[in-house]
């Protein structure tokens, strides 16, 4: 998929406000799917970034919904916000759009809350199966009954595809409680710029699957001429909103609350612990688990969850936790190893002080990275590239430890990758002065002196638990 940016004007109907004469052309973008380009606009009338044409929703595969369960998946941000709703314990959820279902699921597991999902896609029919919810076909009109009201609507990532948004938000309206609050998010129509990273703007874009983008007052204009009260801020490249019918159901929203990682790795842990093994739920959730629980420094907890992740990971793809080495040179690998290895990495590197065992996973993070471009000639979602950065940083850093003669020739490596998307000019400045840092430490007399002290210091361990 190649973009181009142009100038000039195009007539495209805008789903925002219906206007369709003389919109300013930002891009065309030739698609495998259609003999001509699709067009890319914005609006002269509201600012929306309109796209011309969609793909039909039976593309979506089940090798699509795996990748999503596996990996792709925000559950963090979407825990995130529905915590920063203020709701209490035990109300009524619906989810509009809901997908497999995480929300839900999640909602229930960290709120206690009653949800409804109403979504007629496969992946539907799998999370109402794997996850046992209650997700209904139909429609917001239909799929309830007439006076049936929730005092949380979740929509997440719907509205983008949606060709008149404004009658969706009217019945999104019939269906919130008097003192309810709706939860809106959607890409920020302000990343459709030459500036953006393509990693950053293909799943913003996502053409042939979004109708149209919004900035925020764009969506917040929206939600207001659809008779809500409403907050709108960003989220990276990503817009979040909460919105109400009486403006002091606002008062109790937190745009600051976080989940916490630990409660976020119970969930993933029990989730893991139900599924069917050698499934994208059970890999996908012990993949989170590890991240988490590494993010936040929980090392002890990490460690001790390997076990479950090396048996979903050996039940889904026949891969050895503990042998990296084999990834190196393979093609097609799973995405999902990026973000493994890269986080077994630092276990091995901070909390078990084995950089060489380090190196061997970060080396296979990288190059499991890699592969996805080298597969597809793009990266297909944000994590990868930025997963194989730090773990050829790291790799880098493990290096200088172990064998600082081939660090030069990494952070060569790094630097490549930046000019692929994977990470950025930044992040390799970082990576290489952390390398440099170390490689002058490891030069130095009183360094030296102490790495001799602590090998005699193994030694004599190891002669001890011999002995005993």
């Amino acid at each position: 998929m190649e973009l181009e940016w142009v100038g000039g004007s195009v007539d495209l109907r805008c789903p925002v406000c219906a206007h369709t004469e003389d919109q300013d052309l930002l891009a065309r973008v030739d698609v495998p799917w259609r003999d001509e380009p699709v067009d890319i606009a914005r609006c002269s009338e509201c600012g929306a970034v309109v796209l011309g044409a969609m793909l039909p929703p039976s593309m979506y595969t089940d090798a699509d919904w795996d990748w999503y369960v596996e990996q792709i998946a925000g559950i963090e941000a979407i825990a995130d916000t529905l915590g920063q709703t203020g709701m209490r314990r035990g109300v009524r959820m619906l989810d509009v759009g809901c997908g497999y279902g995480f929300a839900l699921d999640l909602g229930r597991f960290l709120f206690e809350w009653e949800g409804v999902g109403l979504d007629p896609s496969i992946a539907a029919a799998r999370g109402r199966r794997d996850l046992d919810l209650d997700i209904r076909p139909g429609t917001l009109d239909d799929a309830f009954e007439p006076d049936e009201r929730f005092d949380v609507i979740f929509s997440s990532e719907v509205i983008e595809h949606i060709a008149d948004p404004r009658d969706f938000l009217a019945a999104v309206r019939r269906r919130l409680a008097p003192n309810g609050i709706l939860v809106l998010t959607t890409p920020d129509a302000t990343a459709v710029t030459p500036e953006t990273p393509w990693t950053t703007l293909y799943p913003v874009l996502s053409v042939g699957l979004h109708e149209f983008l919004v900035d925020a007052p764009g969506l917040e204009r929206m939600l207001r001429d659809a008779g809500f009260h409403a907050r709108v801020w960003h989220v990276g490249f990503s817009l979040r909103a909460v919105a109400s019918i009486a403006s002091k159901e606002l008062a109790a929203v937190r745009q600051e609350t976080r989940v916490a990682l630990g409660d976020l790795a119970s969930y993933c842990e029990m989730r893991c612990a139900a599924a069917e093994p050698g499934s994208a739920l059970a890999l996908g959730m012990a993949t989170r688990q590890l991240k988490w629980m590494v993010s936040a420094h929980d090392f002890e907890r990490a460690s001790a969850h390997l076990p479950e992740l090396r048996r979903a990971l050996f039940d889904r793809y026949a891969i050895d936790l503990d042998d990296p080495k084999v990834l190196v040179g393979r093609a097609a690998l799973p995405a999902v190893l990026t973000v493994i290895f890269y986080n077994l990495g630092l276990i091995q590197l901070w909390h078990e002080h084995s950089p060489r065992r380090a190196a061997d996973s970060f080396e296979a993070a990288a190059w499991a990275g890699r592969a996805q471009w080298d597969l597809y000639g793009q990266y297909q979602d944000p994590e990868t590239p930025a997963f194989e950065a730090l773990a050829r940083g790291h790799f880098a850093l493990a290096l200088a430890r172990i064998a600082p003669e081939h660090v030069a020739a990494v952070l060569e490596d790094l630097d490549e990758g930046v000019t692929r998307g994977a990470g950025d000019v930044e992040m390799a400045a970082t990576a290489r002065a952390r390398a440099e840092a170390e490689l002058t430490s490891r030069r130095s007399p009183t360094r030296r002196a102490y790495r001799r002290l602590r090998s005699a210091a193994g030694r004599v361990r190891r002669r001890l638990r011999r002995r005993v």
